[in-house]
C-alpha cells in the first residue's frame, strides 16, 4: 500500500470557505459540558481537519482516530492516482470488458449513489470522466485534445458503457475509467461520519481538503449552528458573505485559482461532460447538501450546469441548497436558493444577495 502522502484525489472541488466561527448553543443544566478534541493531519492528499466533542476528551481521542481510519479506508477503495493503483476502484477500471465484477458493499453504495446524482443531473455530473481527465492530461502538465481525441474520450466517458447490477458492476467498453474526483472527498467524509454512529460523540465538524461535514447535538436534544464564511472567487483571502448550517455537508467548486495551462491559456479543472471541455468560469458555487457524497458531486455537476440552471435546478430539490457567486465586469454577484433565506449574512453591505424565482425552467 503507498503511503497515503504519496496518494491524491483529483481535487474538482477546491475549498473557498476560508474559515468556520461555531456558534454553540449552551446545555441545558442538566447537560454535562462537551470535550472537545481538534486533530491535524493528511488524506486524501489534502489537509483533514477534524473536531470531535464528547463526554470526555479520552472518548473523543479515540473517535478521531476512528474517523481518521474510515477516510484512510475510503482512499485506499477508490484512489486511482498511482500508474499501479491497487484499489477496488482501479482494479474495476482494469477488469475485463463485459465481465461482471464483485463489488464490496462500500464501494456499491458510493457507485449507486454517484450514479444517481448524474442522473439527477442529466449527466453534468459524471463519475465515468475518466477518459476526459486523461484526454485533457488533468493530473499532468496539461494539453489540448485534438478534435479526434475528444470525440472518441466523450463516447468513452458515457455511462451507457457501465452497468451496475447492485453489488457487481461490468465494463461494456475498454476506453471506460470511473475517476473519484467528483465524490472521493464526499465519500471519505460520510464513511467518517458513520464509523462515529455508535459512539457517545455529540458534535462533530470535519474539513477535508475545504469540504466540511458537520453533525451537532448527536444523541441530544439541542444543536449548534456553524457559521461558514466564503471567499471571493477571485481573491481568496478576501471574506465576502456567511452562512450558517446545523447538520449536512458544505463543498465549494470553482476553476479560478486551480487548473493547467496549454500554449499560455489557463484551462480550469472543471470539465462539462457534455461537451467535454473545461465547464465556463463565472466564479464559484457552493453547495449545502445532507451528505458529503451529495455536496462532493453536485458541486461540480452544478457548476458546469452554470449559476443559473443550477439554482433552478435546486428548486425543484428537498435539501440541496446553492449558493452561486458570479464575476463580471460589474464587479460580484451572489445568487442563492430560497432555502438559504435569513442563513446568508454579507461581510460588505454594498453585497447584496439575491434569491431568483423560477416559474419556468431556465433555458
Amino acid at each position: 500500500m503507498l503511503p497515503l502522502t504519496h496518494c491524491g484525489f483529483l481535487h474538482q472541488v477546491y475549498g473557498l470557505v476560508l474559515s468556520i466561527i461555531p456558534l454553540v448553543v449552551p446545555p441545558s443544566g442538566d447537560e454535562a459540558p462537551a470535550h472537545w478534541v481538534e486533530r491535524r493531519c493528511s488524506a486524501m492528499g489534502t489537509d483533514l481537519h477534524i473536531e470531535i466533542s464528547g463526554p470526555t476528551r479520552a472518548l473523543a481521542l479515540v473517535a478521531s482516530e476512528q474517523a481518521l481510519r474510515a477516510i484512510e479506508a475510503t482512499e485506499r477503495r477508490l484512489s486511482t492516482w498511482s500508474n499501479h493503483p491497487l484499489s477496488e476502484l482501479a482494479r474495476l477500471n482494469r477488469a475485463t470488458v463485459g465481465q461482471p465484477m464483485a463489488l464490496s458493499d462500500d464501494l456499491a453504495r458510493e457507485l449507486r449513489h454517484a450514479l444517481y446524482w448524474s442522473q439527477a443531473t442529466n449527466g453534468k455530473f459524471n463519475p465515468a470522466v475518466g477518459p476526459l481527465v486523461k484526454a485533457w492530461d488533468l493530473r499532468g502538465q496539461g494539453r489540448r485534445p485534438t478534435a479526434a481525441d475528444l470525440r472518441e474520450a466523450r463516447a468513452c466517458s458515457s455511462l451507457a458503457n457501465f452497468e451496475f447490477h447492485g453489488l457487481s458492476a461490468t465494463r461494456l467498453s475498454k476506453g471506460l475509467t470511473l475517476d473519484e474526483g467528483g465524490f472521493g472527498k464526499g465519500a471519505g467524509l460520510d464513511a467518517a461520519l458513520a464509523a462515529l454512529a455508535h459512539t457517545q460523540m455529540s458534535s462533530v465538524r470535519l474539513n477535508l481538503g475545504g469540504q466540511w461535514l458537520v453533525a451537532t447535538g448527536l444523541g441530544t436534544e439541542s444543536a449548534s449552528t456553524t457559521s461558514f464564511t466564503v471567499a471571493h472567487p477571485r481573491h481568496r483571502e478576501l471574506s465576502v458573505l456567511s452562512l450558517t448550517m446545523t447538520t449536512g455537508s458544505l463543498a465549494t467548486s470553482g476553476n479560478s485559482e486551480r487548473g493547467i495551462v496549454v500554449l499560455g491559456q489557463h484551462l480550469g479543472h472543471l470539465l462539462d461532460p457534455s461537451t467535454g471541455r473545461p465547464a465556463t468560469d463565472f466564479g464559484s458555487l457552493t453547495v449545502l447538501a445532507p451528505t458529503g457524497l451529495a455536496a462532493d458531486a453536485l458541486s461540480t455537476g452544478l457548476y458546469a450546469m452554470g449559476p443559473l440552471k443550477a439554482l433552478e435546478w435546486c428548486s425543484h430539490r428537498e435539501g440541496i441548497e446553492v449558493l452561486a457567486l458570479v464575476v463580471s465586469s460589474n464587479g460580484l454577484q451572489a445568487l442563492a436558493s430560497s432555502g438559504l433565506k435569513g442563513r446568508i449574512q454579507p461581510c460588505d453591505s454594498e453585497l447584496q444577495v439575491e434569491f431568483p424565482v423560477f416559474s419556468t425552467p431556465v433555458r
